[in-house]
């Protein structure tokens, strides 16, 4: 009778620089057994990288498949660790093996029959391989919660960051691995600024960022559970957490500061006013406008097959005229176009944030140099150890380990240098923004996407009163009212000293009513 036989090979992640246990190891060990006790090699099963702590593996499942459709005589492997590290397990898989007679045998340890001795034996070993994975996964909750007291990152590192060797020389045992900002991490920085406007919920930001060219480890469209998890992730603000351990000091740059990540989380929880749930459509002024008569806000929506969208009152029973999208936004954008800023403001606008570009480029001047120089030391070692292996004096392995490891750290330094050349270019952009806003405040805001429109607009207005199509109030912002109480602001050729002249571009709709653009469509 031709007889068959599966051999099961396991390594788990810590055991795979252990020779001993190595896959090819284990595979010829229960090859050449299965040929000595006369079965037949059906194939080899392998589960690399596994823990025997649950049957939930590739290779075990595989196994139970073939016991369960008898396609199989026999089960080697080298030990019963390899098998199960679960007690409860190890009694389930036996008894289905022994319903099925299939035969488990193991290569370097002693086989057991049916005997009832030999079961309790066997259930006995089986809780000493669950008393070594527990003992084992102490210690390494042991080692990771050290590793977060002292600062350092514990596990696979988070989007915006990557895990490398540390490259001091004299680190201590935990800090031999550390997270380092990396390509991805000017991309994250973008995505807590931005939400932290109150303009965008996390699926449209989720989409923009993705644009953008965020990505997951595996190079995938994050999808928009996992960007809401990375908003909410502390280690961006340079805390370190691993279980109920917190360490607000870690040693890894951060990559926001503590106020957005604060902001970020108050949008979050709804407190941000103007923040508007995603919908099919997105609409400007949604939130901004608001009727008098029933105190509710404007929504809009398509009519005419889809070819012109409306603004109009929420109420049940019906409010007066509809008004098109595009014309109220103009009228809205109307409200910038007298407005200025007094010189004398604009002025300390512009040092100051000139001053604050000219600091960050002095710290990335600074910083830059410093990876370059650190790249230019690197490259030196190369060359010494290049000319030491053409004169005979250092061995072709020694130059060939030596080479790969100066490769690395300069790959790494590169990579450091590109991200930080990334974020500079980020801060000259916003100087830029900056500056133009200070200048022209409706030039700015006509040219900016819709975002920065409703950015703008929180910055200046808390909600725009309209009725019958026309604007009939304008409620100012907390910041732009002391603007004005302050003489900071004021209408374009028009005394700075007159801050009366306000009550106009808040108050007034002249040039508005008559216009057809009020008029109700047909329904």
């Amino acid at each position: 009778m031709n007889k068959l036989a599966v051999a099961y090979c396991r390594v788990s992640t810590d055991e795979q620089a252990d020779k001993g246990l190595s896959m090819d190891v284990q595979e010829e060990a229960c090859t050449r057994a299965i040929q000595e006790q006369g079965f037949n090699l059906l194939k080899v099963i392998r589960d690399e990288g596994k823990s025997a702590g649950t049957l939930n593996r590739p290779g075990i499942r595989e196994l139970i498949g073939l016991v369960e459709n008898e396609e199989i005589n026999a089960v080697f492997t080298i030990s019963s660790d390899r098998m199960n590290r679960n007690t409860g397990d190890y009694l389930w898989l036996t008894n289905l093996f022994r319903k099925n007679d299939i035969e488990l045998r193991y290569v370097y340890q002693a086989n057991l029959d049916d005997s009832a001795t030999s079961r309790t034996m066997g259930t006995i070993m089986a809780t000493f391989n669950e008393l070594t994975r527990l003992q084992t996964s102490e210690k390494v909750k042991k080692v990771l919660g050290a590793k977060v007291l002292a600062g350092y990152f514990p596990e696979l590192a988070p989007v915006g960051y990557k895990n490398t060797d540390n490259t001091d020389p004299k680190a201590d045992r935990l800090a031999r691995k550390v997270i380092m900002p990396d390509s991805m991490a000017p991309l994250v920085t973008e995505a807590f600024r931005l939400f932290s406007t109150g303009d965008f919920n996390g699926y449209d930001l989720c989409d923009l960022m993705g644009e953008k060219g965020l990505r997951t480890r595996n190079g995938k469209r994050m999808l928009p559970s996992r960007f809401y998890e990375l908003l909410k992730n502390r280690v961006y603000i340079g805390e370190v957490r691993w279980g109920k351990i917190t360490n607000p000091e870690g040693k890894h740059e951060p990559l926001i500061d503590k106020e957005t990540f604060q902001r970020v989380q108050m949008v979050l929880q709804g407190h941000n006013k103007h923040a508007c749930r995603r919908r099919k459509y997105t609409w400007l002024l949604s939130g901004f406008v608001h009727c008098p008569r029933h105190g509710k806000r404007y929504t809009a929506e398509w009519h005419l097959n889809k070819k012109i969208s409306y603004y109009h009152c929420t109420n049940k029973s019906g409010c007066g005229r509809y008004i098109e999208t595009g014309k109220l936004e103009e009228m809205v954008a109307d409200k910038f176009k007298n407005l200025e800023f007094h010189p004398d403001f604009i002025n300390k606008i512009i040092e100051k944030a000139k001053a604050s570009f000219y600091q960050s480029r002095s710290d990335y001047d600074a910083k830059r140099q410093a990876l370059v120089n650190q790249r230019t030391a690197y490259e030196a070692k190369l060359a010494a150890a290049e000319t030491k292996m053409l004169e005979g004096t250092l061995l072709d392995e020694d130059y060939k380990r030596i080479r790969t490891g100066i490769k690395r750290e300069i790959s790494t330094l590169e990579e450091r240098i590109h991200d930080l050349n990334n974020r500079q270019e980020v801060k000259l952009d916003i100087a830029k923004e900056i500056l133009s806003f200070a200048s022209d405040i409706h030039v700015t805001y006509k040219n900016s996407p819709p975002n920065i429109k409703r950015h703008i607009l929180s910055l200046f207005w808390n909600k725009f009163e309209v009725q019958e199509g026309v604007i009939i109030k304008s409620v100012p912002s907390m910041l732009f009212q002391h603007l004005i109480e302050l003489q900071q602001m004021y209408l374009k050729n028009q005394n700075p000293q007159n801050t009366g002249d306000f009550d106009v571009l808040i108050n007034s709709t002249t040039g508005l009513r008559g216009q057809d653009s009020n008029l109700e469509p047909s329904r």
